[in-house]
C-alpha cells in the first residue's frame, strides 16, 4: 500500500507524464516515476523527482516559446501553468513563489530570469518538498555534533536538549526532549546521536534508544560513528565474552517502529560485525576516508602506508583510485626466530626512501604498532612519517606520548576524526594534532 505522500506523488507523475506529447519523453518520465515511487521505501528519491521535473521544464520552454531568459511574471506563469503538481508540494502560492524567486536573488518584477535559474528552482523547490527531516537527539558528547547538523542545515534538522541526570543512587535520571511542550517523537524521523565511550553511557543511551522505539516514530537512524565493541567480534578462548555480538543483539532486539532502524557507523574495525544485527535493526557501512583524501593535495603527502596487510585490502582501493601514482607500503609484523614470542614491525612490501609518508588505520589505541611503523619508515629513508586514523582511543591520556616531548613524537602530522568526540574534544590544536570533522560526512552519507 503506497503511503499518502507516494500516492499523491504518482498522481503529479501521471499528469506530467499525459501532459507530456512525445511518446519516449512520456515513457521517461513515467520510468523516473516508477524508480522513486519504487524507491519510497527507503525514503523517496528526490534525485528522481528532480529528473522527471526538468524533463517537464524542457517542454515547458518549448511549449511557451519563452526560452533563454524571461522576466519574473513570465516564469512565474511557467511554474503556475506547467507545473499543477507542485499543489501537492504547497508551494503554489504567490508569496512562496516570491520566496524562492528571492533566494535566488530575483527581487525586480523586470529582471531577466535565465534557463539555468530556472532549473535550478524547479529542482530546489522539489528538494524543498522531498528531503528527509529529522528529529535530533543527542547522546552525552554529542551535543556539539547536533548543533553542527542543525547549522548546516536548519531546515532539515532540528534538535532537542536531553538531561542526562542521576539519581542520588547513580540510576539514570532522563528527560529526553523533543516531548514538550508538541511531541515532536511521534510520526516524526528520530535522529539518535550515540557515542558509546564507556559502559555507563553505553546502558543510559539503551535506556533513552528503547523508549524511543517505544514512542511511535517515523522511523529512527542510530549514529554510532565508532563502535567500540567491534575488536571483540571473537573468541579464542570458551568463557570469554564476545560483547560485539552482545551489543549487536541489545540493537537486534530494540522495540520495532515499522521498519527497520538504521545504524550508520563509520570504519567499522571489522566487516562482519554488520552480519550480527538483525531483526529490528540493520547496519549501513560508512568510511571517514575521504576526508584525508581531501587532505593529501594540500599536504607534501607522496606515500601511503598500511600497518598490516588487513588494512592494505580494506583501504588500499581509496588511495589506488583517488592518486593512482602515489606508491603504497604494507607494514606487517614478523616473530623473532631467536625468540618466537616477540614480534617486531617490518616492511613487507613497497620502499619508504625520500618519501613522506602517511600511515593509515581504522583506530588507535596507545599508538604502539603504529609507532613501530613510523618508525621503520624513517630507518628505511622515509623524509617524513604522518598518521591517519578515523577513531583516536587513546585511553588514559596516551595522546599526550604522540605530542611534542613525549617519546612517541615521531610524526609530522597526526590526523584523527571526531568520531569519538569525548576524547578527541581534549586533543590540543596548537601541537601535531588535527580534527577532522565528520559532520558533512554525515548528512551526506544520511
Amino acid at each position: 500500500m503506497l503511503g499518502r505522500f507516494a500516492s499523491r506523488a504518482l498522481g503529479g507523475f501521471k499528469t506530467l507524464s499525459a501532459s507530456i506529447p512525445y511518446r519516449p519523453s512520456r515513457r521517461l518520465a513515467m520510468g523516473v516515476a516508477g524508480t522513486a515511487i519504487a524507491a519510497y521505501g527507503v525514503g523517496f528519491h528526490a534525485d528522481a523527482l528532480k529528473a522527471a521535473y526538468d524533463l517537464k521544464l524542457n517542454y515547458a520552454l518549448r511549449k511557451t516559446g519563452i526560452g533563454g531568459s524571461m522576466n519574473k511574471q513570465e516564469a512565474k506563469s511557467v511554474l503556475k501553468n506547467y507545473f499543477p503538481h507542485f499543489d501537492w508540494m504547497e508551494i503554489t502560492q504567490d508569496k512562496v513563489f516570491d520566496s524562492y524567486f528571492a533566494a535566488f536573488g530575483i527581487t525586480n518584477n523586470s529582471a531577466k530570469i535565465t534557463e539555468k535559474q530556472m532549473r535550478d528552482m524547479v529542482k530546489s523547490m522539489v528538494a524543498g518538498a522531498t528531503d528527509k527531516h529529522y528529529s535530533i537527539i543527542a547522546g552525552p558528547g554529542m551535543e556539539g555534533l547536533a548543533k553542527k547538523l542543525v547549522a548546516a542545515d536548519p531546515d532539515r534538522f532540528q534538535y532537542y536538549s536531553t538531561q542526562w541526570k542521576k539519581f542520588p543512587d547513580q540510576s539514570d535520571n532522563i528527560m529526553v526532549g523533543g516531548f514538550h511542550p508538541i511531541n515532536r517523537i511521534r510520526d516524526e524521523s528520530v535522529l539518535f546521536l550515540a557515542s558509546f565511550h564507556n559502559n555507563d553511557a553505553t546502558l543510559s543511551q539503551l535506556y533513552v534508544m528503547t523508549m524511543l522505539a517505544e514512542s511511535f516514530p517515523k522511523d529512527m537512524t542510530i549514529i554510532l560513528p565508532f563502535y567500540p565493541t567491534a575488536t571483540m567480534e571473537r573468541i579464542t578462548k570458551e568463557g570469554v565474552c564476545a560483547t560485539a555480538n552482545t551489543l549487536a543483539r541489545y540493537f537486534s532486539n530494540l522495540p520495532p517502529s515499522g521498519r527497520p532502524h538504521r545504524l550508520m557507523v563509520y570504519d567499522l574495525h571489522t566487516l562482519q560485525n554488520r552480519f550480527y544485527l538483525s531483526g529490528n535493526s540493520l547496519a549501513t557501512l560508512h568510511t571517514a576516508f575521504p576526508l584525508l583524501l581531501e587532505k593529501i593535495p594540500e599536504s607534501k603527502i607522496d606515500c601511503v602506508a598500511f600497518p598490516d596487510a588487513g588494512a592494505e585490502k580494506r583501504f588500499g582501493n581509496y588511495f589506488k583510485k583517488s592518486f593512482p601514482g602515489v606508491p603504497l607500503i604494507v607494514c606487517g609484523k614478523k616473530r623473532d626466530p631467536k625468540n618466537p614470542a616477540k614480534r617486531s614491525v617490518v616492511v613487507k612490501d613497497g620502499d619508504a626512501k625520500g618519501r613522506h609518508v602517511v600511515i593509515v588505520d581504522d583506530m588507535v589505541q596507545s599508538g604502539g604498532t603504529l609507532t613501530e611503523c613510523g618508525k621503520v619508515l624513517k630507518a628505511q629513508g622515509a623524509l617524513s612519517v604522518s598518521a591517519f586514523v578515523t577513531h583516536g582511543i587513546f585511553p588514559k591520556d596516551s595522546y599526550k606520548r604522540f605530542m611534542e616531548g613525549g617519546d612517541r613524537a615521531i610524526f609530522e602530522n597526526f590526523w584523527v576524526t571526531n568520531t569519538n568526540p569525548m576524547i578527541t574534544d581534549k586533543l590540543p590544536s596548537d601541537d601535531v594534532f588535527e580534527v577532522l570533522d565528520i559532520t558533512d560526512l554525515i548528512i551526506k552519507d544520511l
